[in-house]
This record gives C-alpha cells, sequence and structure tokens, in this order.
C-alpha cells in the first residue's frame, strides 16, 4: 500500500464545476476545480490543480480564496513541467472575502504545505552535496482524478 498526501492553506484560482459520469453509470458527480500552486521552502512553486467535490448546485469558490486542504496527489516525475493532480479529501476555506485587504491576516502563518508520503524506495541513495546526508527516490500512487496515479519524488 502506498500514498502520497498534502497538508496545507492554499490559494484557489479558476474554479470550475464539472460534471463527471463514470463508464457504465448513468449517475452524476460534481467537483469544482482549482488552480493552485504548491510552494516550497526555497520559493520554487509548482503548479497542481486540485479538485473539490462539489454537492449539486453548489459554486465554486471566487479567486484568491485560501483554503486548508487535505488532498491525495498525483506528483509527476516531470514537474514543474507537467501539473500536480490534488483529490481532496478536506477543503475549507477561509471565512471572508478574498477581495478585502486584510483577508490574508486571516490566514495562520504556514505558507509551505506538509508532503507525506508512505511509498517504495525505487532507487540505490545518492551522497548529496554536504558529504554526509544521503537522498533517494521513493515511488507511491494513489487514487487521484479516478484512477490510480504513480508519484515518483527525491
Amino acid at each position: 500500500m502506498s500514498s502520497s498526501i498534502v497538508v496545507g492553506f492554499l490559494a484557489l484560482a479558476g474554479g470550475e464545476r464539472v460534471r463527471t459520469v463514470k463508464a457504465g453509470s448513468t449517475t452524476a458527480i460534481y467537483h469544482c476545480v482549482y488552480n493552485t500552486t504548491i510552494q516550497t521552502t526555497s520559493g520554487v512553486l509548482f503548479p497542481a490543480s486540485l479538485r473539490v467535490y462539489s454537492p449539486y448546485k453548489d459554486v465554486a469558490l471566487p479567486d484568491n480564496t485560501v483554503a486548508f486542504v487535505i488532498a491525495k496527489a498525483s506528483i509527476p516525475a516531470s514537474v514543474p513541467g507537467e501539473t500536480i493532480l490534488l483529490e481532496a479529501v478536506r477543503a475549507v476555506a477561509v471565512p471572508g472575502d478574498p477581495a478585502d485587504d486584510d483577508y490574508e491576516s486571516r490566514v495562520p502563518d504556514f505558507p509551505h504545505p506538509v508532503i507525506i508520503g508512505l511509498g517504495l524506495v525505487s532507487t540505490p541513495p545518492r551522497v548529496l552535496s554536504d558529504g554526509s546526508s544521503k537522498a533517494f527516490a521513493v515511488v507511491s500512487s494513489d487514487y487521484v482524478r479516478d484512477s490510480r496515479l504513480e508519484t515518483s519524488v527525491w
């Protein structure tokens, strides 16, 4: 068993409601899909797309809404060339109007999401530039966007 989870506060934009009907079914499921980014501690921004279950007749959140998100993730090996796909387990918007000048003051100081991965080590360790630390690739997979997708991170 393996899994990749992203936990943190994400700024959302470009919300769009999407209707999905799974193969062999007549029942429609609705989601809101948002553009966002994953910010690293070194300041690098990786593009991401967040899909959130949306009840019938719900509306997308306004641009620049910040939400606390727990999501399953598919992080492609070619990131940032490809977009990280996130499937929300839970998403809670920070209250208030994102257009207000003081909106960001309501957001906790937690700018970098945490990525939790459980998977298999897929490469031998390599020694990093400090001469003593070692790094290795970890491969995991999770059910994201209606299929099992793989994540590979160093």
